[in-house]
């Protein structure tokens, strides 16, 4: 009978150990949280590594045990803050089957929370981006409303430069507070149409009840 070696009998894990894991996950947290209104105020290039620290309240001894550069640190909080919403949208699209209605209300819902929490506007206009996640789920309902012919533009790199360009570009007006969610819907209507989606669908994916919004600061 060929040898089989016993199985190594499985290390537990300290407590000690996992309770520091959880504090480094908050430290990082924090250091990440703190840079978004930094960044929101002066853009991805003027702040240097002192004003995280500063704002962190950390050394840059511990700054350095996370992020080497402001560059890491900015794709931190550009994943965050847009993931942070992004997981409050998808439960609300989740039942929906037509991809066009699906993006067109995660993208009410992405303008809503610009157009209310202005730290968040204030980012992503200073960098010029919407985030991984939120791309990557648009990729989704993107493919899938070309494939059903749902849109005309068939290039999926071309409909996801309009869709981010024109929400990037809306998002830094000044009438994003002020136009409310008139302007959501206009901005939104305005994507549709440059994508190519019928005007009866357009209409119906602008009469999705959304859910109620949350706080400034939240997600």
């Amino acid at each position: 009978m060929p040898y089989q070696p016993k199985p190594k009998p499985s290390r537990e894990i300290h407590p000690r150990t996992t309770s520091g894991q959880a504090q480094k996950t908050r430290t990082r947290a924090a250091i990440v949280r703190a840079a978004i209104p930094v960044f929101a105020h002066h853009g991805p290039d003027i702040p240097v590594i002192d004003d995280f620290v500063k704002a962190a309240g950390v050394s840059r001894g511990t700054f350095y045990n996370y992020f080497q550069t402001t560059r890491d640190l900015l794709d931190a909080a550009m994943e965050q803050i847009s993931n942070d919403l992004i997981e409050t949208i998808i439960p609300a699209v989740a039942d929906e089957t037509n991809p066009v209605i699906r993006l067109a209300t995660a993208a009410r819902l992405f303008y809503r929370k610009a157009r209310l929490d202005p730290v968040f506007r204030a980012f992503l206009g200073s960098v010029s981006g919407v985030g991984h996640l939120a791309v990557t789920r648009m990729h989704v309902d993107l493919e899938e409303a070309i494939a059903k012919d749902l849109i005309k533009v068939k290039d999926i790199e071309l409909a996801e430069a309009i869709s981010i360009g024109l929400m990037v570009f809306a998002l830094r007006s000044s009438n994003v507070e002020a136009g409310g969610p008139e302007r959501a819907r206009e901005v939104v209507r305005a994507i549709l149409n440059a994508l190519g989606a019928n005007p009866g669908l357009i209409d119906q994916a602008m009469q999705v009840p959304l859910p109620p919004p949350t706080p400034p600061g939240n997600p």
